[in-house]
This record gives C-alpha cells, sequence and structure tokens, in this order.
C-alpha cells in the first residue's frame, strides 16, 4: 500500500492539532476522554507513515520489550535501578549479579521503546521512565503486568500449537472448558481447574490476585448499578428477605464497598457466598451482621427471594454454556422481584483507544476458556437461563457495568 500524501498527512496532523488544542490535564471523565482522543489521533498518523512491510519488525518490537521488561523484573533489574538518576551498566549488573552483555541487550530494546531512558547516546547508563517505575516490586500496575505475562501471554503465544494439537485447524473453535484449555493444555494437566493449577504455585498465585486488584479500575464495584433499589421495606425487614446476595464474593471486599457507598442497605440484609476456606477469611472484613456463607455457585442457590444476585468478575471466567449453567441454578431461588446483576466489562462491537483494555482482558480469559461479553453476548447467557435482560448500568469512561436480569415473564 502506497505512502499518504502529503495532504492526506497534512489533514492528519490537523486533526490531531485540533485533538491537542482541546487537552484536559484533569482526572475528570473529559479529561481521559480527550487524552484517549489526541492518543487516538497520533496513532492515525503513525499507522500512516509505517509502510506495510514494517509490520513484523514492529511486531518483533512488541515481542521483544515484554520479554525484556520480564526478565528486568525477574532479576531484580527495575528495582535496582534509581528512582531519579541512573545507574551505569557496571552497576546495575554489579546490584543484581546479571551478565552485562544480557543487560545491555535488554535495556537496547527497553530503551528503544522509551520504557527505560537513556539520557546519553555514548554512555551506557539507564534511568527510569514513568513507565517503568510503576513496574517495580510491589506496584499494582507491576502486578497486573505480571498477571497478564505469566498467566495469560505463558499460555496463549503458542495458540496455534494448540489448535493444531486438538485438530482445529481447520475448524477453530474458542476455548470453551475450564478444564480443558491451553492454560491447562499447557501446564500438561488437563482435566484440572486452572484455579488448582494456579494454587501449584502460592507465588504466582499471589501476584496474580494482586495484578487483578488493578482491574478496579476498568469493573468498579459501584457507580454503575443503583444499589439502593434493592433496599426493604418494612414489612420485607419483618420477612427476613435478603436485600443483596454476593455470590462468589471474595474476601468481602467489593461488598464492603457496595454497603460504604449505599449506607441505606443493611449489612444484616447481605450474604457473601465462598468457598470453605475464603469464608473464613472474609468473616474478618464485611461488616458487622454480614453473613458469610459457604456455597458452590455451579449448585442451587440456597437464599431464596433475595432482592439481588449479584456476580462480579465471575461469568468471564467461564464459556457460555457454563455462565448460563451457572445462571440457572439461581433461576429456582427469584422472585418477581429479584435482580440477577453480573458486574463485568461490556465489549462493544467496534474496539477503539478507548475501550481495548477489554478486548485484552477477553484474549487472556480465552485461554481459560472464559470471554468477555458484548451486551449480546450477555443477553444470549441470560436466555439460555429463563433470564430477561432488562438494563444495562453503564460506569462512566470505564469498559464495565452491570447487566441486569429478571425471570422471564411466561
Amino acid at each position: 500500500m502506497a505512502l499518504p500524501t502529503k495532504q492526506e498527512v497534512q489533514d492528519l496532523v490537523k486533526q490531531l492539532t485540533e485533538a491537542a488544542n482541546a487537552y484536559d490535564d484533569s482526572a475528570s471523565l473529559a479529561g481521559h476522554l480527550a487524552r484517549t482522543d489526541i492518543i487516538a489521533r497520533a496513532k492515525d498518523l503513525q499507522r500512516a507513515l509505517i509502510t506495510a512491510d514494517q509490520t513484523p519488525a514492529y511486531h518483533g518490537l512488541n515481542m521483544a520489550e515484554l520479554i525484556a521488561a520480564r526478565t528486568f523484573i525477574k532479576i531484580g533489574a527495575l528495582d535496582a535501578i534509581p528512582d531519579t538518576g541512573t545507574i551505569s551498566l557496571h552497576g546495575l549488573s554489579k546490584a543484581t549479579g546479571a551478565q552485562e552483555s544480557l543487560l545491555e541487550r535488554d535495556a537496547r530494546i527497553l530503551v528503544a521503546t522509551g520504557f527505560l531512558l537513556q539520557p546519553s547516546a555514548t554512555t551506557l547508563a539507564y534511568g527510569h521512565s514513568k513507565f517503568s517505575l510503576v513496574y517495580r516490586a510491589g506496584s499494582p500496575a507491576g502486578y497486573f503486568f505480571l498477571a497478564l505475562y505469566d498467566q495469560y501471554l505463558k499460555h496463549a503465544y503458542n495458540f496455534d500449537d494448540y489448535l493444531e494439537a486438538h485438530g482445529q485447524v481447520s475448524a477453530a473453535r474458542e476455548p470453551d472448558d475450564p478444564l480443558h484449555n491451553p492454560c491447562t493444555w499447557n501446564a500438561k494437566q488437563d482435566g484440572v481447574s486452572v484455579w488448582q493449577i494456579m494454587a501449584q504455585n502460592p507465588e504466582k498465585l499471589d501476584q496474580f490476585q494482586k495484578g487483578l486488584a488493578g482491574i478496579d479500575v476498568a469493573v468498579p464495584p459501584v457507580g454503575h448499578f443503583d444499589f439502593s433499589l434493592l433496599k426493604n421495606s418494612d414489612e420485607e425487614n419483618a420477612a427476613g428477605i435478603k436485600e443483596l446476595v454476593d455470590v462468589g464474593g471474595g474476601h468481602g471486599v467489593v461488598l464492603s464497598k457496595i454497603l460504604a457507598a449505599h449506607p441505606d442497605l443493611g449489612a444484616r440484609n447481605t450474604v457473601l457466598q465462598e468457598r470453605k476456606d475464603i469464608c473464613a477469611l472474609a468473616a474478618e472484613h464485611l461488616p458487622e451482621g454480614a453473613v458469610a456463607m459457604e456455597h458452590d455457585f455451579t449448585k442451587e442457590q440456597p437464599v431464596k427471594g433475595a432482592k439481588g444476585y449479584f456476580f462480579r468478575m465471575i461469568m468471564h471466567d467461564y464459556s457460555d454454556a457454563v455462565a448460563s449453567g451457572i445462571l440457572k441454578q439461581i433461576v429456582p431461588a427469584m422472585n418477581s422481584q429479584s435482580r440477577v446483576l453480573v458486574c463485568d466489562m461490556i465489549l462493544p462491537q467496534k474496539v477503539g483507544e478507548a475501550d481495548f483494555a477489554a478486548a485484552v482482558m477477553d484474549h487472556a480469559v480465552m485461554t481459560m476458556g472464559g470471554k468477555e461479553r458484548t451486551e449480546e453476548g450477555f443477553r444470549k447467557i441470560f436466555d439460555a437461563a429463563g433470564l430477561e435482560l432488562v438494563k444495562v448500568w453503564r460506569a462512566p469512561g470505564v469498559p464495565g457495568g452491570v447487566v441486569e436480569g429478571r425471570l422471564r415473564a411466561n
């Protein structure tokens, strides 16, 4: 494909300039969207100027950056670089015990991408950029990168081999089995759940769980559905009706945030359901009055007639068939006032600069047999479970939201 004309380049520069004139450095949604628009326009210009035959080189640079960044984290090189100023190649080698030539080769890539700084073209000394600073040990962004690299990339890079091994090259299918998928195949443990495999390495499981904490920004627990709609009347309180059941609610952090944001709900009217071992930990975090109940969400829901059954970041771990099966376990417990509330990323029909992270997560959970969904995708699993999708509640500026379902009218 030919290079753009001078006029086409000038038009793209004009669009970028107009976006730059609307720059907003505030932390508001308007500021976020303004900056996203500038990035999108800049990428339009970049894509126009890169020739098609350069594509492999840029893909190669992306691959090399990921490997070099993961290596620098593993060997402690990022932590050895001072917060300000630089460290020499020799000093970095001495601090990490790594060979100078290995460090130089990895750093060369990281400097080329702007991940690290090399102030002088003639001196091998390196400093942090704003990007590498947030990948140091203990940082949420660093943990999120490790979760993506170790639990996604390492199981996805050979997806073509996975398809070949399963005889699917001429009829490829998305992984849809929680016990047989790229994660279990790469671990040579087909038939074992991904979570059981992760638990075999407590350190990596801990990294993964800490990394997922960063997704709170993309899939916030509150700010979309109005949980105050679940508030009981005096009569409902007297009847012992539960306002909210947090199914698979983890350590209770999310339920606590919901109750803090909606103090009109009563903690005594809420239930957190989890595995037995997690329930014991959750009890330490829950507000007084909230109940931690042992429950397997693949079994029938024991709390009958609750106002809301809440699933946050549960359905994206599972295929359509498994997810609709989980929802079917709720249906017998519901009445006409009950709502199923699924809190997950909601994919747009076309992904752009503002929401590409949701597509990344969709690819990541695919390796374990899960999927992120569009609104139509949620409608499909609701319908299969006997539920009607009645509303999608969105949080401004993020891909996460809540999909509300009710019993389907006969």
